[in-house]
C-alpha cells in the first residue's frame, strides 16, 4: 500500500476515546456535578502513533498532558496552529461568557418559580431546549473548526456500538466497588 493509512490511526483513536470515555466523564461529573449544558473545561490528549515501514499505524501510548515544547520551527508552527484552532473551537469570547451566566440563571430561576405543567412536560422543554443547543453548538463546531475535522460521528459508526455498550463495566466495576 503505498501512503499513510489514515482510516485506521481514526479507528485507533475513535476506539481509544470510546474506552477512555467513562474515566473522562466521572472526572468531568466530580468536578462539575451540576453542569448539564455546554462544557466546563476540556482535555487535550496527545497521541503517540509509530508508522511502520509500511506506514501503517501504530498506537504507543495516549498522553494526559503533552508537551507543548518545541524545539524546531516546523514543530512550533504546527503546536501554534493547533492552539489557535483550540482556542477558536472553545468560543471564549466575554460575549458568550455572559450569554452562559445569563442562561444559568434563567434556568434557576424557571426551576424556582416553575410553570404550571407536570414534571413531564417540564423534563420535555428542558430536553428540547437541550437539543436545540446542542444544534447551535454543532453547526458552530462546524463553522470554526480550523485544521480539526470530526472523526466521530461517522459513516459506519454501527461499529463502534459494541464498544460503547462495554466500555464503562472494568471502570464502573472498580470504581462502585463497595468497602466493608
Amino acid at each position: 500500500s503505498s501512503g499513510i493509512n489514515a482510516e485506521y490511526g481514526e479507528d485507533v483513536i475513535i476506539k481509544t476515546l470510546i474506552v477512555s470515555h467513562p474515566t473522562l466523564k466521572h472526572n468531568y461529573r466530580t468536578c462539575f456535578p451540576n453542569h448539564n449544558r455546554g462544557s466546563a473545561c476540556f482535555e487535550i490528549l496527545g497521541f503517540d502513533i509509530m508508522l511502520d515501514r509500511k506506514l501503517k499505524p501504530w498506537l504507543l501510548e495516549v498522553n494526559h498532558s503533552p508537551s507543548f515544547h518545541t524545539d524546531a520551527p516546523l514543530d512550533k508552527d504546527i503546536k501554534e496552529g493547533f492552539l489557535a484552532d483550540t482556542i477558536k473551537m472553545l468560543n471564549c469570547s466575554y460575549l458568550e461568557r455572559k450569554r452562559c451566566i445569563e442562561e444559568d440563571r434563567r434556568r434557576v430561576k424557571e426551576r424556582l418559580f416553575a410553570k404550571s405543567g407536570t414534571r413531564q412536560q417540564q423534563a420535555q422543554e428542558m430536553l428540547d431546549s437541550d437539543k436545540a443547543y446542542s444544534l447551535v453548538l454543532e453547526q458552530f463546531e462546524v463553522n470554526n473548526c480550523g485544521g480539526f475535522r470530526s472523526i466521530f460521528p461517522c459513516a459506519n459508526e454501527a461499529k463502534y456500538r459494541p464498544f460503547f455498550q462495554h466500555s464503562g463495566s472494568l471502570f464502573t466495576e472498580t470504581v462502585a466497588v463497595t468497602v466493608d
